[in-house]
């Protein structure tokens, strides 16, 4: 795909920025490309100052302020000296960190190509340096990607006050989605990747690694942030948690944070392969300890469908209490457990094992209202996808079950899936199912 740098200008973050950068593109359509190149550098310029400018005055970023101070100082102990600009990408970069590795090295290629344009050359035999057009389109691009359509970054000094914001917007918003819209709008979006890596890095500690009612408080609020960042810089953040192993594999083994290390893992299953290994066994064996845990504990098995099988293997006994009630159920999943259980089905291809799995809750079913939520909830949502094999060990299930078959809502919860039945079953099936039938 084309590069259209004016569909691309009109993505410029400052407004005072792009209306200067009209003057670049002008340069470049008429191939006045030296024009060009010196008008870009000095645009860069003018950029940086308006991202420090709105980091102090909007963000009260310390040290933006402090680097504008000090050019100010500069400038008017040296009002002719260019080495302002020399110290505003200098410290722009290393400093305040709004720059980029890559982006710093792109200025620099800029601004020495810039002082060749503006600059004549009295030994050469082309006096002015003559750019091509392909150097000028090259910086256009580079400077537009990865300078003057970004938001100006924040320093690592921003955490406490964005820890502090977490804490006072806890209870302001209806859902996660909302406070994510918030926290992007204000911080999120002005993260670059170091600082993101911080960020994350030192919530996880409040979240899994530090007590107190402060952390108590606020620690549901600080775990969804930590989900967000995750979210929306996984790759990133994966690989932080492998260069950093041991800093992540320490965490407070108590149920009330486990449970929500346990969460984090479901949703981000790769991070499990990264702890050390004590972190992994005092993992399994809560796992082990606690069944709410295990529908969520895929990232325990080499596959989706390994981690299917097993729930189902451990979710019931055959237990011939007496004659109605032959099993004991030790797992029944509610609501928002099954839509999980899906959703991972979907992700990882294997919604056959998920109906299997949704029919062995129902037909094990220890009681009869168990086997009321569990048609409800497992059964009658996803029965016409149900092949003939599956049909038949519902209904081979059922009819050895009375806490299925003698349930009051039975006959009326059969009439809902009977024409299904009919369509995989050969005439006369009926015969092998008699409690039922």
């Amino acid at each position: 795909m084309s590069y259209n740098i004016r569909e691309e200008m009109e993505k410029i973050d400052h407004h005072k920025t792009k209306r200067y950068f009209e003057e670049v593109i002008s340069s470049y359509e008429n191939q006045n490309f030296r024009s060009a190149i010196v008008m870009l550098y000095s645009v860069v310029i003018c950029d940086l100052i308006y991202k420090l400018s709105d980091l102090r005055d909007i963000h009260n970023d310390q040290k933006a302020e402090k680097v504008l101070n000090d050019l100010n100082t500069d400038k008017d102990e040296n009002p002719v000296s260019p080495q302002w600009e020399n110290d505003l990408i200098e410290k722009a970069f290393r400093e305040v960190k709004i720059l980029e590795n890559d982006v710093y090295s792109h200025i620099l290629a800029l601004k020495n190509d810039r002082n060749l344009s503006a600059h004549p050359v009295v030994s050469s035999i082309e006096i002015l340096y003559e750019p091509t057009e392909e150097l000028v389109k090259s910086h256009i691009r580079n400077m537009l990607d990865g300078l003057l359509k970004k938001k100006p970054i924040f320093s690592k000094q921003v955490f406490v006050p964005f820890l502090m914001e977490i804490a006072r917007v806890k209870n302001e918003f209806s859902s996660d989605e909302k406070l994510k819209t918030y926290l992007n709008s204000k911080y999120i979006n002005y993260f670059n990747e170091e600082l993101t890596e911080y960020v994350f890095k030192n919530l996880w500690k409040f979240v899994f690694k530090k007590k107190g009612e402060n952390e108590d408080k606020n620690r549901k609020v600080n775990y969804n942030v930590l989900l967000i960042l995750l979210e929306q810089n996984q790759d990133l953040l994966e690989q932080l948690v492998k260069k950093e192993s041991e800093l992540f594999s320490d965490f407070i083994d108590e149920k009330k944070i486990v449970s929500k290390l346990i969460n984090l893992l479901a949703l981000f299953p790769n991070i499990f392969k990264e702890l050390k290994t004590h972190a992994q066994q005092i993992i399994r064996n809560r796992v082990k300890e606690n069944n709410k845990y295990k529908y969520l504990a895929h990232f325990l098995f080499p596959s989706v469908k390994e981690h299917f099988e097993k729930l189902d293997s451990e979710s019931y006994e055959f237990e011939y209490i007496n004659s109605v009630t032959p099993y004991v159920q030790y797992i029944l999943f509610k609501q928002d457990e099954i839509k999980f259980l899906k959703k991972l089905a979907i992700k990882h291809d294997c919604l056959e094992e998920f109906y299997d799995l949704m029919i062995s809750q129902h037909i094990h079913s220890q009681f009869f209202n168990n086997a009321d939520f569990t048609f409800n909830y497992c059964v009658a949502p996803y029965y016409k996808n149900f092949n003939k094999e599956q049909f038949e060990k519902l209904l081979k299930g059922i009819n050895g079950n009375p806490q299925c078959y003698k349930r009051n809502d039975f006959k009326s919860d059969y009439k809902i899936i009977k024409d299904e039945v009919c369509k995989h079953l050969e005439e006369g099936f009926e015969a092998n199912y008699q409690n039922i039938f």
